[in-house]
């Protein structure tokens, strides 16, 4: 039986979604025969476009952020803060970036320097609106770092297997790799090998490092009888079909062509199940045939629910007639992407279900590339034109990533990562990784066979969008805010909106706003954008009449969600791709050590500051113990404060270390300073602290760790202070005669010039340091705009020619861009990649030619 389907027939039921995400969210839709079956569907989806997957530790990353909704992929209007942190092989955030996301798109980047261990790191981005859905709508990738210290340890062709043991020991051990070895899998359409019904069989085969392999062969019965034949892609899979099932039989794979007289290696098919269930789908020119059997329902009605992304499309309803039934579906009344076909009977349940990949390249934006010559010489500018079109040659306001690298260095890593294309059409919707994705989007003629056997090896969808969301536990996010509680009212009848709160920031910009908490005594200020590290912000409780208050305040913390490391990647062996573009990292690296200087720029080794105001404070403590050896500005110790700092010595401890040490003082200690910070040198001698000349008495130590930082004008270390014999007297009387001789000195000056107590907090004042955006980069080349001949000495050697993560086109549709070739030669690949306002994407690479100067 079969029917033909006009878009949205008389078979598609229409069903009204009334849950809290309607509240929040208006939702696109061109029929309103559509419906969303889960809130997962309302999570937003992040892509970041890296400029690599391999690095050196003198490289940065460079990355552009896409956050749109993960229905339709328009640009997201939710959020405007994302989280990117890079995260080392111990599980550990090495650095954190707030990015801002405007119009649905940020960029940034990080530094890497010597202090990074070779490995695996992964590179992972979320918004705080995502922490509702679970983290597989949080965007990841594995990267590369390789060291530069030595060609034996950069050289990543080696077998080493890195384990850590249960008791967190970790250790290595090179292994021999069996290269012969095959893993070779098979996959059912819609999950079983059914008996009496035809099945399209999909299959995998890996070689030793988890890698597609090309293969070929034969399908054999038990009997020895050949059914069929196949042979995989360059990436290891395909399919092939079996016309005939007997539940009786076995089923075996041979390889092809060195098959041998005698004993073969035989691989076993699934086993046939005796009764079960097949959705089939088939492409018939511009139509979608879909096949539901079955070999034990008879004569039942079944519905087939088509969905993508979580909005079902059609619900086609029908009655089994001699174990089948057949539907025809215009392909192009379904969006481009992964396609979802459930078989289900009258009770709703599941039976069988088949992704499909629907493959609509004319709802792309088309991109338009030329340049001003054929070809260049080193150094000379480039001139691009960049145009944006829809199928009908209308302009698409369209915004833009450039990025141009040289194709012999980097160009084949390129080839293997993802794209805009096959990120949110493919990898963002399947579990697992996929081997060279941008493969299913290139110029592949057998293209739409190969996204067929992906879907039937790899069919287990990313994201579950019937994952209920029991309730919004983290809002959207905007832009910054600071938020928090208040607790410590007297009365539980007091109106707790008469609770007001002044924040004032201390950005490059100062404000002052006022609020009132809410019922539930939460507060929220909003922040202009900021950009640094961190803003320092004071906060101040007062009653209705504005009389300060000693409120109890407490700031929200944004916590970074539990890390999932897939540490199976650390055991992967680097292939000649990674091998080449490190070693020429590394020849790079030697040719610009032979040039450490050139004109207008200078190596600095070491800044030493000799000279400061010099203060009262300043000019008593120097009188008495002499002058500093070390010497923290008020101002660096706040630029390094996090939002996790409570005090002073909690910034000390983990930002400046050399001769400085924070340490816990023993818990047998006296019960007003035990467990808490003391800060001491690095010389092993007792070390004493002084607040504004004052000396500080014994019991007044636990008060220093907790000396907000915004207090503190600078922190200075004098070693082997003189008159230190006095100060041990004045401080401890008992120890004068057997106490130590010599020892250290810590001053520190504050604004308040009173000493600890002049620090105290003032009633109903929090003081905080919140974290802000990260402060952006711009990509800097060479601009070669008048060379003289010296300027050809050092030689210009980058493989990254050009990276410009935002460019917007005009209303025609254009964008232009220029930079400067470098001095290799060869082949130069440019990659861009483009969003429109509605979600339409698109992706294209062209090449030119830089030849050797005359």
């Amino acid at each position: 039986m079969k029917f033909i389907l006009a878009p949205f027939g008389n078979f598609i039921r229409i069903r009204v979604l009334t849950i809290l995400f309607f509240i929040l969210f208006s939702i696109p839709s061109t029929s309103q025969n559509k419906y969303i079956n889960s809130n997962a569907s309302f999570a937003e989806k992040i892509y970041l476009q890296l400029d690599s997957k391999v690095y050196t530790t003198d490289n940065t990353i460079w990355f552009k952020a896409i956050v749109t909704n993960a229905i339709y992929h328009a640009p997201t209007i939710y959020s405007g803060v994302l989280y990117v942190e890079l995260i080392s092989p111990n599980e550990k955030i090495i650095e954190k970036k707030m990015i801002k996301i405007e119009n649905g798109v940020g960029n940034g980047f990080f530094k890497l320097n010597t202090s990074y261990k070779e490995g695996i790191y992964l590179i992972r981005a979320y918004t705080e609106w995502d922490k509702n859905f679970g983290s597989d709508f949080f965007f990841k990738e594995y990267i590369q770092i390789f060291t530069l210290s030595s060609k034996e340890k950069a050289d990543p062709i080696r077998n080493v297997i890195q384990i850590q043991t249960r008791n967190h020991f970790n250790f290595s051990k090179t292994i021999i790799l069996n290269k012969e070895y095959l893993d070779f899998q098979f996959f059912p359409e819609s999950g079983e090998l059914v008996h009496g019904i035809p099945c399209l069989m999909g299959f995998k085969a890996l070689d030793c490092n988890g890698k597609g392999k090309t293969v070929e062969g034969e399908i054999v019965n038990g009997r020895g009888e050949v059914i069929s034949t196949f042979k995989s892609n360059q990436l290891g899979m395909g399919s092939f079909l079996l016309t005939h099932v007997d539940g009786t039989m076995k089923y075996f794979a041979r390889l092809l062509p060195n098959l041998e007289k005698g004993l073969q290696k035989l691989y076993s098919l699934p086993e046939v199940t005796p009764k079960g269930n097949v959705v089939s789908v088939r492409k018939v020119g511009e139509n979608i045939r879909l096949k539901a059997a079955s070999n034990y329902l008879k004569n039942d009605t079944i519905f087939i629910q088509v969905s993508c992304r979580g909005v079902v499309y059609s619900e086609l309803k029908g009655l089994l007639k001699e174990d089948s039934l057949e539907f025809l579906l215009p392909a192009k009344t379904l969006p481009e992407g992964i396609v979802a076909f459930k078989m289900m009977t009258d009770s709703n349940g599941a039976v069988a279900e088949r992704l499909y990949f629907n493959e609509r390249p004319e709802t792309r934006i088309n991109i338009a590339l030329s340049t001003d010559k054929e070809s260049y010489i080193q150094r000379e500018k480039t001139k691009f034109t960049i145009e944006t079109k829809d199928n009908e040659g209308k302009p698409v306001n369209a915004n833009l990533s450039v990025l141009v690298l040289n194709k012999d260095q980097m160009g084949k890593i390129q080839d293997t990562r993802q794209n805009i294309l096959s990120y949110f059409l493919l990898s963002s919707e399947l579990k697992g990784e996929i081997e060279n994705p941008g493969f299913y989007f290139g110029k592949n003629e057998n293209r739409f066979n190969d996204l067929n056997a992906l879907l039937l090896t790899q069919g287990w969808r990313k994201y579950n969008y019937n994952k209920p969301v029991s309730r919004v536990q983290f809002r959207r996010e905007k832009n910054l805010t600071v938020s928090g509680s208040v607790s410590g009212l007297i009365s539980r009848k007091k109106n707790k909106k008469d609770v007001g709160l002044t924040m004032m920031t201390l950005g490059h910009s100062r404000s002052v706003q006022s609020t009132n908490i809410d019922s539930l005594g939460r507060f929220c200020f909003n922040l202009d954008d900021e950009y640094g590290q961190n803003l320092n912000v004071f906060i101040q409780s007062t009653n209705k009449k504005g009389v300060k208050k000693d409120y109890t305040l407490t700031l929200d913390k944004k916590e970074s969600p539990v890390i999932s490391f897939n540490h199976s990647r650390t055991m992967e062996r680097p292939d000649s791709l990674v091998r080449a573009f490190v070693n020429k990292n590394m020849e790079r690296d030697t040719i610009e050590d032979l040039f450490p200087l050139s004109k207008g720029n200078i190596q600095l080794k070491e800044v030493v500051v000799e000279a400061y105001r010099m203060t009262p404070e300043r000019a008593k403590v120097m009188e008495r113990f002499g002058k500093p050896d070390m010497v923290i500005d008020g101002k660096a110790i706040r630029d390094k404060e996090e939002k996790w700092s409570y005090g002073l010595y909690s910034v000390l401890m983990f930002n400046f270390p050399g001769k400085l040490m924070v340490d816990r003082v023993p818990l047998d200690a006296p019960d007003d300073i035990a467990g808490s910070l003391y800060a001491h040198t690095t010389n092993g001698l007792t070390t004493f602290v002084v607040i504004d000349g004052i000396p500080v008495k014994p019991y007044d130590y636990g008060l220093i760790p907790g000396i907000p930082p915004s207090e503190v004008s600078s922190f200075e270390i004098i070693e082997n202070a003189e008159n230190f014999r006095s100060l041990l007297c004045e401080l401890y009387p008992d120890w004068c005669i057997d106490g130590p001789r010599s020892g250290n000195v810590i001053a520190i000056y504050t604004y308040g010039k009173k000493g600890i107590h002049g620090v105290s907090r003032n009633v109903g004042v929090i003081n905080a340091s919140v974290p802000v955006f990260s402060e952006p980069c711009e990509f800097y080349a060479p601009k070669y705009e008048h060379l003289k001949p010296e300027d050809w000495y050092k030689p210009d050697l980058r493989a990254l020619i050009h990276w410009e993560p935002k460019l917007n086109v005009d209303s025609l549709g254009k964008a232009f861009t220029t930079f400067y070739n470098a001095d290799n030669i060869g082949k130069m690949q440019v990659v861009v990649e483009a969003i429109s306002d509605n979600g339409e994407i698109g992706y294209r690479e062209i090449f030119y030619d830089v030849k050797k100067r005359n």
